[in-house]
C-alpha cells in the first residue's frame, strides 16, 4: 500500500491539532481500487517488465490529494511521490497509472503509450500539442529511424501511429538488442510527423 501525505489540522501556536491524511478515505479507496483493477489487467502484459514495477513502485509511492498548488493539472510526480487533482472519478486510473510509468522511469511517451493502452474511451486523453516534442526529445530513434522512438517500455512509429512494447533478445556476455514486441495499438490519433499537431493531417 502506498503512503498516503498526512497535514496537521487544528492546533495553535503552542502545537497540537491532528494528523488527517490529505486523500479522504473515499478517495483513498477509489484510488486503491483503480491500482487494483489495472495492475491485473491484461492490457500490461504489452509491456515487458511494467506490472512488476508498478507492484514495486505501488508499495513504496506517496500519494497526495491536496491539488493546491498545481495550477489546475490533473496529476503530478516529483520522486516517488504523486499528487492526483481528479473530480472525474473515470480518470482516476487512468492518470495514476500514467504517474506510475513516471515513477518507474518512463518517459512522458511510456506514460501517455500505456495510458492509452489500457484506458482509451475510458480516460484516457490523448497526446497534446505540447507532447509531441517530448515524445521526440526524451526518446532515441529505434535502429537509426528518426521516425520510430524507444522509450523504456514502448516503441513509436509517428508516421502511422503504430506503438509496440519494447523488449529485448540476446545478451549474456555480449549486448542485448532492442527489438519491437507485440503491437499494442495502432491510432491514427498518436502520428505526429512535425513538431506538433496530429491525426491524419
Amino acid at each position: 500500500m502506498p503512503r498516503w501525505t498526512k497535514s496537521t489540522v487544528g492546533g495553535g501556536w503552542d502545537g497540537g491539532g491532528t494528523e488527517v491524511e490529505n486523500c479522504n478515505l473515499t478517495q483513498r479507496n477509489r484510488i486503491t481500487n483503480a491500482f487494483n483493477n489495472f495492475i491485473s489487467s491484461s492490457c500490461l502484459d504489452c509491456f515487458p517488465g511494467l506490472r512488476a514495477c508498478l507492484r514495486e513502485k505501488w508499495e513504496e509511492v506517496e500519494i497526495d490529494c491536496d491539488c493546491s498548488d498545481l495550477s489546475g493539472l490533473d496529476g503530478r510526480r516529483r520522486g516517488n511521490k504523486i499528487w492526483l487533482c481528479v473530480t472525474n472519478i473515470n480518470r482516476i486510473g487512468a492518470l495514476l497509472l500514467h504517474e506510475l510509468v513516471h515513477v518507474c522511469g518512463g518517459t512522458e511517451l511510456d506514460s501517455e503509450a500505456v495510458e492509452h493502452a489500457c484506458f482509451n474511451g475510458n480516460g484516457a486523453t490523448l497526446p497534446t500539442s505540447g507532447d509531441w516534442p517530448k515524445f521526440i526529445s526524451e526518446t532515441d530513434a529505434f535502429q537509426d529511424n528518426e521516425n520510430e522512438r524507444v522509450g523504456k517500455f514502448v516503441i513509436w512509429n509517428r508516421t502511422d501511429g503504430r506503438v509496440w512494447g519494447k523488449t529485448t533478445e540476446g545478451g549474456g556476455w555480449g549486448d542485448s538488442e532492442i527489438i519491437k514486441g507485440s503491437l499494442c495499438f495502432q491510432d491514427s490519433n498518436w502520428i505526429n510527423t512535425g513538431a506538433s499537431g496530429g491525426g491524419w493531417s
